[in-house]
This record gives C-alpha cells, structure tokens and sequence, in this order.
C-alpha cells in the first residue's frame, strides 16, 4: 500500500515539477482514466494492494486452523487407541475365568460362572465402545480399522462358542487337546486388534510427535499383559489333564517367557529416556509381576514338571497369578495419562496459535486501513494541490505556492525486501521440487537391482511379506518360482564378466516379457532370481516356470560377433499351502531345497510342488 503510494507520488509530484516534458504523459494517463480521480486510483491501488494480504492472511489462519484440526484430531485418534488397548486387555483378561471354568467340573462353581459371564460383558463393551468411536464422525478414514476391529469380534465369538460347548462336557470328557485348541482360540483374538491400533497411534503420531515415545511405551506394555496372560493360559490344558508338562509345553513357555523377558527390556529402555515415568506404578510392576509373578510361574513350572501334574487347577492358578498381572496394567495407565496430558496441551498450544493468529490478522488489517487512511490525508492530499499548482504553473500563474515535498528512502528497501523474499520463495519451492524427485530417485535405486532393473532381494522380500498376508479368493495359491542360471561361472571363466552381465540382462528381459504384470519378479543374487505368482493351482505355477525355462533355454546370447551360446537354468517351484504356513521364510526356504534339488537331478529342470516331479531335458 505505501509502495503505491510512493510511486504514485515520486512520478506524479517531482517528475512532473522538474521535468516538463512528462506533462504530455500526465495527460494520456489523464485521458485513459479521464472517468476516474487520483483520490479514487488511490483507493483502487489500496484495494489491489490489500487483496494478496487477505489472502496470505486467509492462508494464515486456514494453517492455524488446519493445525488445530489436526491436533483435535490427535485427541480423538488417541482416545479411540486408549479404548483399543483397554479392549486388548479386557478380551485378555477374560482368559482367567476361561481357563478357571475349563478346569471346572460340572457343576460348574457359580461363582466361577458369574465370574466369567462378568468378564465377557466387560469384553464385549469394551470392544462396543471402540466400534463406536471408530464410526464417529471423528473417523472417518477408519473404515479397515473397523472391519479389523469387528473380525475380531467375531473371532471372540466363535472361540467363546468353543469353550461354551466344553464346559458343558464333565471334566473327564474334556480331551487335553480340545482344552488346549479352545485357549488358543482365546489367544488368536489379540493378533486382530494389532492393525487399527497401529493406525491409530499412527494417526496419534502425525498430529504430535511428541506422543511417540509414550505411545510405543503403552503398545509395549499392552504387549507385556498379554504375553504374561499366555504365559499363564499354557498350564490350562496340563492342569486340567492333571498330567506333567510335555516337551511342546516347555517349548511354548519357553518361548512365552523369553517374549516377557524381551518386552521388559525394551520397557525398562523406554522409561529410562523419560524420568518422568520412574513412578511407584513402574517399581510396583518391577516388583509385583517381575518379582513374584515370574517365581510363582516357575514354581508351577516346576511342580508340573512332576509326574502327576502340579497339583492345583487353572482356577487357584488364575486366583494367584492375575493380581500380580494388575500393576502391569496399572503403569500402562499411568503412561496413557501423561500422554494424554500432553496430547491435550498441544491442542491447546494449537487453539491459542489459532486465537492468537486471527486477532492478530484482524489487528493487521485494521492498522493497514488506518495508514491508508492517514496516507490519503497526508499524502494524497498534498499530491492534488501540488496537481493544482502545477495546472496553475503550465497555464502562466506564476503566482502559486509550491509546497515542499520530502521522502525518505525506506520505501526503496521495503521493495529490496519483498524482491528477496520473493527470489527465497522461488528458490525454496524449486529446492522442494528437486528434494522430492531425488527422494522418489533413492527409493527406486534402493529397490531394484542396479544391473538388470528388476527387484532387489530386499524390495522382493518387502513384497512377499505383503503377498503372504493377503488372501485372494480368484487365485487362492501362492507360487514363489526360484531359478538358477546353470554354470554361470563357466560363462564368467569363458566368455568374460561383461557377457555373463549380458547374460543376467536377457534373463531379466525373459523374466518381464514371460510373467504377468501382477507377478513380482526380482534378481534374488548372483545369478538367482525369483518369481512370486498368485496362481489358481500348482499346474498353472509349473507351466509359467516352463515357459520361463524353455524361452531361456531358446535364446542365444552374443558373444564377440560370433553366433554366442545358450544357457539353461534349473527351477525350484514353492507352493504357500506346501508349506502349511504363510510363513516367507519357510516359503523362500522350500523353494531354495527344490532349486537345489533340480541342480542335483542334473540341471535345465523343473522340481515343483506338490507332486516333485522334475521335468525339462534329461
């Protein structure tokens, strides 16, 4: 606004008293806004001076706003997470009266009964409660939350029928094994929750950072009442068979066992970077459940180790070891609050910015229509009277006034600074540009294989994992076809690194050109690559790998002008259901034996699942 102004006065006030000649300009500006006085281009040179300062503004407060959004947000996003974690723990807890009624023989104790019927109404609403904050207009993106959430209810609900139907057997027709699938069922209901309360705490995080490490600690934490809860369900099927614990048994607690030792190192570590969370609630964990929880389960350890069994029964089990699981429970409160706390203050941190940055847009803009004001009285003014004196001036009247025009030089160096701060605008929108394509460029060369452009084995292991968590009723098999290109290091001694590299090349172009686009396709190393296919049947996989073979085995590669060679590859064909796992590892492993298998039956063949019959030239 003053910037107009300025010019406005240097052009029209000292051009036009100093240089006569600028008088024929004057006119012809005259003439094209003959319909228009300076007062009013005045007026519209504030209004189109003031248009880009609403706007800035504007976007100032749409920032303030969409930053409180966020942190509003936030808040909900880490309610909805507290009820997720106090769902796990209910449907957790409700194992002790499980376990309690399944060691129960008929007819079972009322208080027993009571107990557990208690248990899943607590479940039950505890999982209502986060459905219903998950289809709050608070969420609406929480749809795969939700359906993650109602899976496992359903899950609940079949395992409930499980244990249902057992407890209305005598205890002496309740088989070891249906006992101990019945608790496992219990247990396999957790896994569910896992994916919407991590999209939660995801959305918790990208509102406040700040809540990370508080948010991994409760996850952690969560994680150990859970593991504590298995550790005490695997004596369930032994101390209601009354027998001494079986090598699976050892094996699983164990296993369980070294889970709680490793959650509370990772708790332990976590704690120590915030002092704040060195409470009673902590050492009362420390000593409670660490203490005399972890001897109480060694002792049963130990007395079920016996022939003959420990002695006690699930429920005097359950009634010792699940008090000492409380503090556990306890500390995760305690963390949840002073996460919550800040949660809240960088809400409201954010709602102040808000006030803070619309009063003061208001304040801006009544200041620059006050100067506008004063500098149409002081400037403008002045400016039509010196228009007047110069009309008298042209016209012979040397008897008028000059008055005395002075301007500083600030004006000049505001301009200066908007020209910076443009050119730093300019350069940083570029800067962003070039980070984001260099960004994309890194995770490109990260994933894929800088000689033959496929994937790498890092990027195909990445995919896999993916593939074998997913279902696919149209193509319910999962094929992973791993290959050898035969002798490849004759090729090397023979021909020269530089056409084994050519080699590996062509078989990557075979690879593209033979699959399907939905086939992930990498060089798994050296001269290995790898193939992951979603077929409907191990016929369709062996008849990609077929093709596969029988074109590289058909492809001559060049060599020195001359008419080049051929090579020949051996297969390997893994089947997901072969293995009886979704397990990636176990799959890449099976594969790798059938590779190996096919080198060992003389190479340029095929050993597949299920049937192992190698095919190819003898």
């Amino acid at each position: 606004m003053e910037v107009t102004a300025y010019v406005c006065a240097r052009y029209w006030g000292i051009s036009l008293l100093f240089d006569a000649r600028r008088l024929a300009q004057v006119s012809m500006i005259r003439n094209a806004f003959s319909a228009m006085s300076i007062d009013r281009r005045f007026s519209l040179s504030v209004a189109v001076a003031l248009l880009p300062v609403l706007v800035l503004c504007g976007r100032l407060v749409v920032h303030e706003w969409h930053s409180y959004i966020v942190a509003d947000d936030a808040l909900y996003a880490f309610q909805s997470y507290r009820a997720g974690l106090q769902a796990i723990e209910r449907v957790s807890a409700e194992r002790g009266p499980t376990n309690s009624v399944l060691g129960e023989d008929l007819p079972t104790p009322d208080a027993r009964s009571a107990k557990l019927r208690l248990a899943r109404e607590e479940s039950d609403a505890a999982i209502e409660k986060l459905i219903e904050m998950l289809q709050s207009g608070h969420c609406p993106a929480c749809a795969v939350e939700l359906a993650h959430i109602r899976e496992a209810r359903d899950e609940l609900a079949a395992a409930r029928v499980n244990v249902d139907a057992l407890i209305r057997l005598p205890l002496a027709q309740r088989r070891e094994r249906a006992v101990s699938s019945a608790v496992d069922g219990m247990i396999k209901v957790i896994p569910q929750f896992a994916p919407a309360i991590d999209a939660l705490a995801a959305n918790v995080v990208k509102g406040d950072t700040r809540a990370l490490n508080c948010l991994i600690l409760a996850t952690l934490t969560a994680d150990l009442r859970e593991a504590a809860g298995q550790l005490g369900s695997h004596f369930t099927a032994t101390l209601t068979a009354r027998r001494a614990l079986g090598e699976d048994d050892q094996l699983a607690i164990e296993r369980t066992q070294g889970r709680v030792d490793q959650l509370r190192e990772l708790i332990d570590a976590h704690v120590r970077d915030r002092s704040a969370l060195e409470s009673t609630a902590f050492d009362k964990m420390n000593q409670q459940y660490f203490g005399e929880g972890i001897a109480y389960i060694a002792e049963v350890r130990r007395l079920a180790s016996r022939p003959g069994g420990a002695g006690i029964s699930p429920a005097q089990l359950a009634d010792h070891y699940v008090p000492l699981m409380r503090p556990v429970t306890a500390f995760r409160d305690q963390v949840l609050d002073l996460a919550d706390t800040e949660i809240r203050q960088h809400r409201s941190n954010a709602l102040m910015l808000l006030a803070a940055s619309a009063l003061s847009v208001f304040l801006l803009l009544a200041i620059l229509l006050s100067i506008a004001t004063l500098f149409r009285r002081r400037v403008i003014r002045p400016l039509l009277d010196a228009t007047h004196v110069i009309g008298a001036i042209a016209n012979g009247d040397l008897t008028a006034e000059i008055p005395a025009a002075r301007y500083r030089g600030e004006i000049k160096a505001m301009f200066n600074a908007i020209g910076v701060l443009k050119a730093n605008s300019v350069e940083r929108q570029q800067l962003e540009r070039e980070r984001g394509r260099l960004i994309h460029e890194l995770k490109a060369m990260a994933e894929t294989d800088f000689l033959t452009h496929l994937l790498n084995r890092r990027a195909f292991e990445s995919r896999a994992r993916v593939s074998c968590a997913e279902r696919n009723a149209a193509e319910p098999e999962l094929a992973l076809i791993m290959f050898d290109i035969d002798h490849f290091k004759r090729i090397n001694d023979t021909y020269g690194h530089a056409t084994g590299d050519h080699a590996l090349q062509l078989v990557a172009r075979l690879c593209r050109e033979t699959c399907r686009d939905s086939d992930v396709v990498a060089r798994w190393g050296g001269e290995e690559f790898a193939v992951l296919s979603r077929v409907h049947d191990a016929a369709e996989a062996l008849a990609i790998a077929d093709r596969l073979r029988r074109k590289i085995s058909e492809t001559r590669i060049p060599c020195n002008g001359g008419d080049g060679f051929t090579i020949t590859a051996s297969f390997g064909v893994a089947l997901a259901s072969a293995c009886e796992s979704r397990d990636v590892g176990r799959l890449f492993r099976h594969a790798d034996r059938l590779l190996y298998q096919a080198k060992e039956a003389g190479r340029d063949r095929i050993v597949a699942d299920p049937l192992g019959v190698p095919s190819g030239n003898a």
